[in-house]
């Protein structure tokens, strides 16, 4: 059988991008380990969490179970990284539509890389701010102290101005084109247009803002909700076997194929890592990364008509796609030796370059 990854596109090395996460065998529980460690910590730094991770991995690896264990520590380490300011806006009620939203994105067979769906079809219209019933108090009995809070107008509806909850994409970005429909700018929550979100590169979700800080990074806690937890939760199963094996791959080279079509004419401008003379501050092009010569990536990276783009968005960007494409070239690459569940996944993927290997 032809090499995995080749079935997904024959003008484009994408062996050459799943190198960047570095290539291991999944079924040496020592290397598999290792990888997934190494994919959790690129994210953590990245994110700014690093050192939380580490007390995690720590503290891990003087249990039996090691490195077994470090999905659920890494996710606990992220939620109290997130957990330290909450969200206060209209009481926590944004955060809990953006969990809910999220959420609702996960059904069955959905492709979760970037997601675009229609407002309508998700909780709450992905607004928060409703008006809400407020029932009118009882009347006073004669003599009573009138009370301090004045009753409420319009039948007892008070009145809030909705906001959305997601920012929206809807023009031309480095994750999507234009929508071909015209936008009316509606008062209040109008959501016209889909929600786009690119879930498979949390935190930078909005191909129009890939600057530094991301704005994932921004979803902060309510009372009983942590949406950006569930988007880490998302972007990080895609690159584990089994949220790995629910998607099509076709849909994620698509994505990522756009991506290159619009930051590689950028990217191609910047000279050179090797054999260029260094300016403190440059930005430069290194394979399928960018590199600032003693300057900082978050500052520093490629502008053209859609936006800038930070080098530390573009380098992480490019890490997500890499570790997705090498996760699934190296399952499928050891079917034979897979559990049962993974090869069910397999059998149900509508992928054809994925379900060509349950064929007998």
């Amino acid at each position: 059988m032809a090499a995995p990854l080749s079935c997904y596109s024959d003008s484009v090395d994408l062996d050459a991008l799943a190198d960047l996460a570095v290539d291991f065998d999944y079924l040496s529980t020592i290397e598999r380990e290792t990888w997934l460690a190494g994919q959790w910590r690129e994210v953590a730094a990245a994110m700014g969490w690093g050192d939380i991770l580490e007390l995690q991995i720590a503290a891990l690896s003087k249990t039996q179970l090691g490195l077994a264990g470090l999905d659920a520590a890494a996710k606990t380490a992220f939620s109290t990284f997130m957990g330290k300011v909450p969200d206060t806006e209209a009481g926590g009620e944004r955060a809990k539509v953006r969990q809910d939203v999220l959420l609702a994105l996960q059904t069955p067979g959905a492709s979760l890389w970037q997601v675009s769906v229609g407002s309508e079809s998700l909780p709450n219209g992905v607004c928060y701010g409703l008006p809400q019933w407020s029932p009118q108090p009882p009347p006073k009995k004669i003599g009573e102290l009138a009370a301090k809070t004045p009753t409420p107008k319009n039948g007892g509806v008070v009145l809030q101005t909705p906001e959305r909850a997601f920012l929206a994409d809807s023009g031309p970005s480095y994750f999507w084109g234009s929508v071909p429909t015209s936008v009316t700018n509606l008062p209040g929550c109008g959501w016209q247009t889909p929600l786009r979100l690119s879930l498979g590169t949390f935190p930078w979700v909005y191909g129009h803002r890939l600057q530094a800080p991301a704005p994932g990074l921004a979803w902060r806690s309510g009372p009983a909700s942590n949406p950006a937890a569930v988007a880490l939760q998302i972007a990080t199963d895609l690159w584990h076997p089994g949220g790995n094996l629910r998607q099509d791959g076709r849909d994620v080279t698509a994505a990522w194929r756009f991506w290159m079509e619009t930051t590689e004419p950028l990217a191609s401008q910047l000279p050179q890592w090797v054999g260029s003379d260094k300016r403190v501050g440059a930005v430069y092009q290194r394979g399928l990364l960018l590199e600032v010569y003693q300057g900082s990536a978050e500052l520093a990276g490629l502008s053209g008509a859609r936006g800038f783009v930070c080098a530390a968005a573009y380098n992480f960007i490019q890490r997500r796609y890499a570790a997705f494409f090498c996760m699934r070239r190296a399952l499928l690459r050891a079917y034979s030796g897979l559990l049962p569940e993974l090869k069910a996944l397999i059998a149900k993927n509508a992928d054809p370059c994925v379900s060509a290997h349950a064929q007998p």
